[in-house]
């Protein structure tokens, strides 16, 4: 059974490292030496990058949580028609709410890329989530700041320490201890943008309104493939029962009825088209199979899809 753990983790210590490296870093940078990697498990990797143009150009979605300290250089790139250039030192999160484009970095650029396993993270995260929840839907629009001196030298010993954690597997409590010490990073991070927020206030209610009319506008856009309301919670930085708890007082629904309304719409759309057998609309709707298609449309329609297609004819 120890032989299997330790397969296994050595297995997601390859996929991590992997999904790096397919996702985010430049092949010619790889060939260049231009990426050291200074620690990896199953839980985190900590890549030091240095040079011109050693990440990829372009970043469409999230696969795992990923953030840069960027501690020499620039970084500059495109998100929702903006061009945006970051100097050193800073902190950039990866949260990908619009597509990154046209990705570069600076000749004297000098990096540290850590990706963290996505439970792994939710997990660090939701224990210090309430401190800063009044602000995360701001930050995710932008989330990169400058950093302090202070601030950069403790950066640097939260990341030596990681490092050094993470390449001793014989210590005993490395998981416990990374946990503490990824969450200093974050606190030091949300410091930093308190700080720079400080002076201004922001109206609660503007703010959710703000979110929900973005949450709407998801939930027309990818009700088909994305039924859940954590997914969409997720896309908006905020905890699943605060989005139920808004949307309920604002529209007098759940987040859940909501998303089953769009789907809904969707699903009389697509069965009233002849050509489109039941089956073929749980597939179009992302339902694990038929079964599962029926029993929602049921509970939301009151009867069933055949019955509803009968009734069309």
């Amino acid at each position: 059974m120890k032989y299997i753990r330790i397969f296994i983790a050595l297995k997601n210590v390859h996929k991590m490292k992997k999904c790096i490296i397919s996702q985010w870093i430049n092949n010619e940078a790889i060939l260049k030496k231009q990426v050291e990697e200074l620690a990896a498990n199953d839980k985190m990797a900590i890549l030091k990058l240095k040079g011109e143009n050693v990440l990829c150009s372009n970043q469409l979605e999230e696969s795992h949580p990923a953030f840069l300290f960027l501690a020499k250089g620039k970084l500059s790139f495109k998100v929702n028609g903006d061009y945006i250039e970051i100097h050193a030192p800073a902190h950039i999160d990866f949260i990908l709410i619009h597509p990154w484009s046209n990705m570069k970095t600076s000749k004297d650029f000098e990096g540290y890329f850590i990706m963290t396993e996505q439970s792994f993270f939710v997990r660090i995260s939701e224990s210090i989530r309430s401190k800063f929840v009044g602000l995360i839907y701001q930050y995710a629009h932008r989330p990169f700041v400058s950093l302090n001196e202070q601030a950069v030298q403790r950066v640097h010993l939260f990341i030596d320490m990681l490092t050094n954690i993470i390449t001793q597997p014989e210590y005993h409590f490395r998981y416990e201890a990374m946990e503490n010490m990824l969450r200093m990073f974050q606190l030091e991070v949300w410091n930093t943008v308190f700080s720079l927020y400080k002076n201004e206030t922001t109206d609660e209610q503007h703010l959710w309104s703000d979110i929900l009319s973005h949450f709407l506008h998801l939930v027309r856009t990818n009700c088909r493939f994305h039924h859940d309301v954590k997914w969409y919670a997720n896309q908006l930085c905020v905890s699943s029962d605060a989005l139920s708890a808004k949307a309920r007082r604002m529209y007098e629904k759940s987040a859940s009825q909501i998303i089953d309304e769009y789907l809904l719409i969707e699903a009389k759309a697509y069965l009233q088209n002849p050509a489109h057998s039941i089956q073929n609309v749980a597939e179009l709707l992302s339902f694990s199979d038929q079964a599962a298609f029926c029993k929602f449309f049921k509970r939301c329609c009151g009867i069933s899809p055949s019955e509803f297609k009968k009734g069309k004819q």
